[in-house]
């Protein structure tokens, strides 16, 4: 697992949507999550923790984001943000909102893959000890990012953050930092829609897909993709109400999900 002050690896998520009631209530109930509330000028900004480990947090739209879906964003902790949003433009991305600073003295840019895949980086915050990715249910488990351009996404992500990548048999690429598998790559699946953009996809640990499904389904989300099995147990693409993807992975295979 990743410690969560590893630069170059991904340590955060959130959510911005246009319900944050509603969205509070459905990952609360699907979930797990307890909520605290951070009052800020950009707005409340609400952080989600299991079992008193921070998992990520939630927004409400910008104004400028009115009329928008709800959309989850994978933030990559970053020694230099500078350097970094350097490193973004001549590797082919795109600056889609220059370094700023959040209320805890944090800097965050938003940028995106030569592919399209959107991003943020984040640097000068408090390192939190421990760990983000985790079994145990509720928590984050796993990022990925979806392209039609595996070979363009791929050589992007090997120049601005020094990551190495690895194909299984089944040609899955993982990416690797420090000879240790950080996040994946996936060419985006037959089905979806040719609108959809390249994306970073966040996983979130539960204990049954299945039972997880049903549940999203009856709390006014909707299942995108059912469970698939893949070699370390099952995982499914479910839908907020607002609108916003994300999956869900059991470890059954792996026997039952435990503390990291």
């Amino acid at each position: 697992m990743v410690s969560i002050s590893t630069f170059n690896a991904p340590n955060w998520a959130d959510l911005s949507t246009p319900e944050v009631d509603a969205s509070i209530e459905f990952y609360r109930d699907l979930l797990g999550w307890e909520f605290r509330t951070e009052a800020t000028d950009m707005g409340d900004y609400h952080v989600a923790s299991v079992d008193g480990r921070e998992v990520c947090g939630l927004m409400k739209h910008p104004p400028e984001m009115e009329g928008a879906p709800a959309m989850w964003t994978v933030f990559f902790h970053v020694e230099d943000i500078d350097e970094m949003v350097e490193k973004v433009g001549a590797a082919g991305g795109r600056v889609l909102e220059p370094p700023f600073e959040i209320p805890n003295g944090a800097r965050v840019g938003v940028v995106a893959d030569p592919t399209g895949a959107m991003f943020a980086l984040i640097a000068g915050e408090t390192p939190v000890d421990g760990v983000w990715y985790s079994m145990v249910p509720g928590s984050v488990c796993w990022t990925e990012t979806l392209t039609r351009d595996t070979k363009t996404s791929a050589r992007f992500y090997r120049e601005i953050f020094g990551w190495e990548t690895e194909s299984d048999e089944g040609g899955y690429v993982s990416f690797l930092l420090n000879g240790e598998k950080i996040a994946g790559l996936l060419t985006m699946p037959e089905g979806v829609p040719a609108e959809a953009p390249a994306h970073w996809a966040v996983y979130f640990t539960v204990e049954s897909c299945e039972v997880s499904e049903r549940a999203a389904v009856d709390l006014g989300g909707s299942v995108l993709a059912e469970s698939m099995t893949v070699e370390i147990g099952y995982f499914a693409v479910l839908e907020d109400p607002a609108g916003a993807p994300f999956d869900i992975m059991d470890f059954t295979m792996t026997g039952d999900p435990v503390a990291v």
